[in-house]
């Protein structure tokens, strides 16, 4: 399951950064709609959940959980 971040919800705050144990997400230089630098998911194979099924219980949920826009998810692939 890869990390994504949802465009239309991030405003850019960056917390994923700095709560990312295995530092997976990077400052990144693309802007949102609503004007935000959004983060860049740029090391995903880091990430503990990165070789997970869908119907296995994600390890490390860090990100998802600091998000104060719920912003970020998992996705198959």
């Amino acid at each position: 399951m890869k990390p994504h971040i949802n465009e239309d919800y991030c405003k850019g705050c960056h917390l994923c950064i700095l709560v990312c144990p295995m530092k997976v997400y990077e400052k990144g230089s693309r802007i949102s709609k609503k004007g935000a630098i959004l983060p860049e998911v740029s090391k995903p194979e880091k990430c503990p959940n990165y070789k997970k099924k869908v119907d296995e219980k994600l390890t490390c949920e860090m990100c998802v959980l600091t998000c104060p826009d719920q912003a970020i998810n998992f996705l198959e692939g």
